[in-house]
């Protein structure tokens, strides 16, 4: 330990002077990579004005100058673009991002400050050729190398060096032919800048000397000390390590009466833990108990009062034991003229007093009790209600009387009432608007028919007679009259979509789109059209009629709006699918052809009726066509949903239930508003 302790101080000296060197090393290349960065930030940003620059000339397509000494025609363009003259006959020649880049740079090296040079390794003229330190660079940059950048000395002046490499771009076309693959590196632009000043390293040398010399000076003074200190507590030591072995003796015998001690302490202490533990733990279920009870009848309490429906409970002598504030309200009294009274002194029904009360038919067995039964208020009025009454039991199971639930369901009566009128009301009011359909359109079409029969003799009788605009305009009356035809057909075709519709039936989907298709052959043939159909699609329960009216106006629509450049394709595939929550099986059509397609905002508006996106001389048609599909597949309680790319086709998307719902079926659906009225209460 002597030896170890008299050579600490070369140790110590040795350890700071590595210190020091390591600290001397790390400022110095700290010194140098702080310059290298700042060299780099400072071409890169040079760099960066370069290409906005260039970026700029781009966005304009070039820049027309004034043809000079400077700036002689562009001798990369063609010749017939090479200048051009303005209004006062001086000839202007066209700077684009090239020939722009080298006028800076010869500017920019008159001015003997930073240099720049835009180079390729294939250039179009010598004044781009690369200077031979260029030229590894260009070839690195070909290898995937983003930049490259080095310090040199130049005529004992330091020179920071840069190249970044240009990319090919459109606006290289008119000089340069477009590469196999656009992502080529054309050439590059070298940056040079001078770098005037380079930082001493004097200072910090002499400074980390002085930290040496200091640090030496420390650890030699204070070595001598702590030897002077090391005799005095050697000295020390062995004193105290006679009083300490004095002490163990003593610890001992302490030691041993505390062990003792411990031992009656700790057999004691477990015993009286050990039945503090089990008073805890039986104080605490107590009160674990207490608080749930107290927590659930408050939250029963809460739940009872808050209920919207009237609630009592009703032991099995008919004595009213607890009652809600719904109850409160329905029967029109307060707690204490309900609470502890005979149910049927508060509430009288025509079931008191018989077999059919639900206390009787539940103390009877009967597990749930749900009946409609007319209560008479305390001020006289009669409510309609429905009761429904469950049994109320013990912890153990015995029966101590019911719970009886009353729903006030007058506003629902009403609702029903209006519900019928209203339903009644429509369909005289649908009665009436298609005999008016059937009526207009016949008294419509009769004058039609005779300005159609007019027009016509006047053509054949009058034909030399009448002048050039006489015939315009009796084809404009013409084609007029035969769209106002077209347009009373598809009202009628609208409007009979539910009132002469055919009764539903087993409808095969495959033999429809095929009859269809081969109604549409001549169409078909004439665009030269593919169409595909999936030859596996089920059949669902519909009317025939309408199914082949529905595809015919679809299919028809997509041969109709074809793209002119491109024959049309038509394809027709489907998914089963099923709705678990009603029991439902369902089918998706979808049509995709790749017609003219249309905008996605025009989704809703193209099923509405008379509504068109395109006008009549583009595209012929009434605007009801759609308008009668949507009314199709809503009559069979389906839906339909039309996605468009413009240019480059459309897709409709027809989802219809392989079954019909059964008379019953629709007749419990008439009653929906009804349930979810009562459901929400």
């Amino acid at each position: 330990m002597g030896k170890l302790f008299s050579h600490y101080r070369p140790i110590a000296i040795f350890i700071w002077l590595l210190a020091v060197a390591s600290s001397l090393t790390w400022n110095t290349i700290d010194d140098i990579r702080e310059q290298d960065s700042v060299a780099h930030k400072t071409a890169r940003a040079f760099f960066e004005q370069i290409m906005a620059a260039r970026r700029w000339n781009l966005a304009h397509g070039g820049v027309y100058v004034y043809t000079s000494e400077n700036s002689a025609p562009n001798p990369y363009l063609p010749k017939e673009r090479q200048t051009i003259q303005d209004s006062t006959g001086q000839r202007l020649t066209l700077l684009n991002p090239a020939y722009m880049t080298r006028q800076i740079s010869e500017i920019s090296k008159q001015k003997g400050q930073i240099q720049f040079h835009i180079t390729s390794l294939d250039p179009l003229g010598s004044e781009n050729s690369p200077y031979p330190w260029e030229i590894p660079w260009l070839q690195s940059f070909n290898r995937g190398a983003p930049e490259q950048g080095a310090f040199i000395k130049e005529n004992g002046e330091k020179i920071f060096r840069y190249m970044a490499p240009l990319t090919f771009a459109d606006s290289c076309l008119p000089c340069h032919t477009a590469p196999a693959n656009t992502n080529d590196i054309r050439g590059a632009i070298s940056v040079s800048i001078p770098i005037p000043f380079q930082k001493s390293f004097w200072p910090l040398i002499l400074s980390h000397l002085f930290a040496a010399i200091t640090g030496i000076a420390f650890i030699l003074f204070f070595g001598r000390r702590l030897s002077e200190s090391r005799r005095d507590i050697l000295q020390s030591n062995r004193q105290l390590a006679r009083e300490i072995e004095e002490r163990k003796e003593t610890e001992k015998e302490l030691i041993s009466i505390k062990e003792n001690l411990e031992k009656i302490v700790t057999n004691r202490t477990a015993e009286l833990q050990e039945t503090n533990t089990i008073l805890d733990t039986r104080v605490k279920e107590q009160q674990r108990i207490e608080a749930a009870l107290v927590s659930i009848n408050d939250e029963f309490i809460q739940i009872f009062n808050s209920a919207p429906d009237g609630m009592h409970v009703i032991d099995r002598n008919y004595n009213v034991i607890r009652v809600n504030q719904a109850y409160c309200q329905l029967v029109g009294k307060k707690l204490n003229e309900i609470q502890g009274h005979k149910c049927y002194e508060v509430f009288t029904g025509k079931l008191c007093h018989t077999e059919s009360c639900p206390l009787t038919r539940i103390i009877n067995g009967v597990e749930r009790v749900e009946v409609e039964a007319r209560k008479t208020r305390a001020n006289g009025e009669v409510i309609p209600c429905i009761v429904t009454a469950t049994p109320f039991r013990e912890p153990g199971g015995k029966l101590t009387g019911i719970i009886e639930v009353t729903r006030d369901i007058s506003n629902w009566k009403k609702i029903e009432d209006s519900l019928s009128a209203t339903a009644a009301n429509l369909r005289l009011r649908n009665a009436e608007l298609e005999d008016f359909a059937h009526v207009i359109s016949h008294d419509l079409q009769e004058p039609l028919m005779l300005i159609q029969a007019f027009s016509e003799r006047i053509q054949k009788k009058c034909a030399e007679k009448l002048p050039q605009k006489g015939h315009d305009y009796l084809n404009q009356i013409e084609s007029s009259t035969q769209r106002m035809k077209n347009l009373i057909d598809g009202l009628l075709l609208y409007s009979r979509v539910s009132s002469q519709a055919v009764p539903f039936e087993k409808v095969n989907l495959v033999e429809i789109i095929n009859s269809v298709l081969d109604d549409l052959a001549m169409r078909i043939e004439k665009y030269d059209a593919s169409i595909s159909v999936d030859q596996n699609l089920a059949s669902i329960e519909a009317d025939p009629v309408q199914m082949r009216q529905l595809f015919q106006n679809i299919i028809g629509n997509s041969l109709k709006y074809h793209h002119e450049k491109r024959k049309p394709e038509i394809s027709v595939h489907h998914q089963a699918f099923s709705d678990d929550a009603h029991n439902r099986q369902y089918i998706r059509i979808c049509i995709k052809d790749n017609g003219i397609g249309f905008d996605t905002k025009h989704q809703k508006k193209i099923f509405d009726i008379f509504q068109r996106l395109h006008t009549r001389q583009q595209f012929q048609g009434t605007g009801i066509g759609l308008s009668i599909c949507k009314k199709i597949i809503e009559r069979h309680g389906g839906t339909i949903h039309a996605e468009g790319i413009p240019g480059l086709g459309s897709t409709f998307t027809i989802t219809l239930p392989l079954h019909q719902p059964k008379p019953d079926e629709k007749k419990t659906k008439s009653n929906t508003l009804v349930d979810i009225i009562i459901n929400r209460r």
